[in-house]
């Protein structure tokens, strides 16, 4: 497939509790200089939020539309929504709780596309942090991502932000995110796997400015492992996530009821550097595992 010069794009943003008045305004803004666009739309469904903004103001931008639910449908649902409410031939998907990096954002995408494609394929661009640390209760988080997220993204796609063809949403091709997912946490990566996509990474960052405190990163971490744990029982996905093959890895040589006990003892002392000014990287990624570790045998 070759893609024409100009493209007509559905701008697709899920929200949730968050502003995004001003990253509307910003992408608008990009969407009406790109000579490289056709026509435009940016649609923003507000997953029925609790916390009030002034989000609805967005409408009276020229091509914007803002709908709020009624009731929380989910990460995964909502995208298939937004997805059927597009009107154009390329969606780009972003979470609320971006900021443009710089002016090219848009035009990176479109220049991603210029060329042959196979169908089932998206394109996905960088995650970035800002340099300042954030308070206390935000650290974790932003060292996280910093340090291991930003760092992994040109290998592994994750949802933050990526362009793909509206017609793989059609009953032609019939992908879609699994709503079976409703919590936070791996529902990008089932949405590749399920799928058979094709991902590639484009050099075209974006800040990620939603930073959760300690307490929901790491319940938000918990459910995520949950999702895959429920997931990992029913599909073999052992080549795509590291998580895993590091389990694998540790039954094969019967360690991991060692990593078991050890998370077990050790694990209020890895909470306590977790919600500290200075949590170590290792600590999070060990208690991932053993987590993850507990919780899958238990689920035998």
């Amino acid at each position: 497939m070759y893609v024409k010069n100009n493209i007509d794009l559905s701008i697709l943003i899920p929200c949730y509790n968050w502003d995004v008045q001003s990253l509307i305004n910003h992408l608008h803004s990009l969407c009406v200089n790109s000579q490289k666009l056709n026509k435009f739309e940016i649609i923003c469904i507000d997953d029925a939020s609790k916390d009030c903004f002034a989000n609805n103001k967005i409408s009276e931008l020229h091509n914007v539309t803002y709908r709020k639910l009624n009731k929380n449908i989910g990460r995964s649902k909502i995208r298939n929504l937004m997805a059927h409410k597009a009107q154009y031939e390329w969606l780009l998907f972003i979470d609320a709780d971006s900021e443009i990096y710089n002016s090219f954002f848009i035009n990176k995408y479109l220049n991603a596309i210029s060329k042959p494609i196979d169908p089932k394929t998206l394109y996905y661009g960088s995650t970035m942090y800002n340099e300042k640390q954030p308070n206390k209760e935000k650290i974790l988080h932003w060292k996280y991502g910093k340090k291991v997220e930003s760092k992994r993204k040109k290998h592994i796609f994750s949802s933050h932000h990526f362009l793909i063809q509206r017609k793989l949403f059609s009953k032609e091709y019939n992908i879609k995110f699994n709503e079976t997912i409703t919590s936070y946490g791996y529902e990008d990566t089932f949405f590749v796997n399920d799928n058979t996509l094709k991902t590639i990474y484009i050099d075209n960052p974006l800040y990620h400015i939603g930073l959760k405190d300690t307490d929901k990163f790491i319940s938000d971490t918990e459910h995520a492992l949950h999702n895959l744990i429920r997931y990992s029982k029913l599909k073999k996905i052992t080549k795509q996530i590291k998580i895993i093959k590091i389990a694998n890895l540790l039954s094969n040589f019967n360690i991991e009821k060692v990593i078991i006990t050890m998370f077990k003892i050790f694990k209020p002392l890895i909470l306590k550097n977790l919600y500290s000014k200075n949590p170590l990287i290792i600590c999070i990624q060990f208690y991932k595992l053993g987590y993850f570790l507990t919780h899958y045998h238990n689920s035998n």
